[in-house]
């Protein structure tokens, strides 16, 4: 799944190539989304980019509002004029078309089309915790909204809980938790608050710096049983929470 880096990434891409053209929209499928249909957005101006944990928001003139979250599977492409597009159409919900790019969504689990004052109802964006990536976000506040979940809860399984810190996924829990040197499987009332600063100020570099590059780190993520970059010994997998999440980590290093 898209995790909030890559969603803040692809909002900034949209905001520089896209941000004040009247746009083309098209549905290459019968797929409509959610509201309203594409067409809706035919000729209007797209006037701002964002990202919000996970979910993408374009704002067009008028007051309308696409509302996007790509899921497991789900991804934006943006493409030059005329550029042809690495998937088949036939997995293309929908395109807005500027003079300098195109975007693309591909395969997406949840797309809608309402005006600013619905959107301010949804209550899926209600139910979001603080935008990890967040400029004001502060170590404290990310801290404080983790402990949230209750002193029992895991703190693997509380990072990934996005009514608590939105944006972050299975691949920057693990990667936080390796790089404050935390165990994803300690219990939340068993840290100390310095040690959950260490692990929202970590993970929120990472993320951010994944902005920036567009890569993010692979110091545990999918290297179950290679050696850690660190201590050179095993790191190691297993499912963690009710979503069976695998969580990957290294016993020597992180404590």
């Amino acid at each position: 799944m898209a995790e909030g880096d890559t969603i803040m990434r692809l909002a900034l891409r949209m905001q520089a190539s896209l941000a004040g053209e009247r746009i083309r929209a098209a549905c290459p499928s019968s797929r409509e989304p959610e509201g309203r249909p594409v067409a809706s957005l035919d000729g209007r101006a797209l006037e701002s980019a964002e990202s919000r944990g996970k979910h993408l928001l374009l704002r067009f003139s008028e007051g309308l509002v696409l509302h996007s979250h790509l899921g497991m599977k789900g991804a934006w492409h943006l493409y030059r004029p005329g550029e042809r597009w690495r998937l088949p159409p036939s997995r293309a919900w929908i395109s807005i078309s500027g003079e300098r790019a195109e975007a693309v969504n591909f395969s997406g689990t949840s797309m809608r089309i309402v005006r600013e004052s619905e959107l301010a109802r949804d209550r899926r964006l209600a139910r979001l915790g603080p935008d990890v990536l967040a400029p004001e976000l502060s170590e404290e506040r990310a801290a404080a909204a983790l402990r949230g979940a209750g002193p029992e809860a895991e703190l693997g399984e509380a990072l990934l809980d996005q009514t608590l810190l939105a944006g972050i996924g299975n691949i920057f829990k693990s990667e936080g938790c390796f790089a404050a040197e935390i165990n994803p499987w300690r219990r939340l009332g068993d840290l100390s608050d310095t040690e959950l600063r260490r692990v929202a100020g970590a993970t929120r570099e990472l993320m951010l710096t994944a902005v920036r590059s567009g890569r993010a780190p692979r110091s545990v993520h999918r290297r179950a049983g290679m050696p850690c970059p660190s201590c050179r010994g095993p790191i190691e997998s297993r499912a963690q929470g009710d979503a069976a999440r695998i969580t990957y980590w290294c016993p020597r290093c992180q404590r």
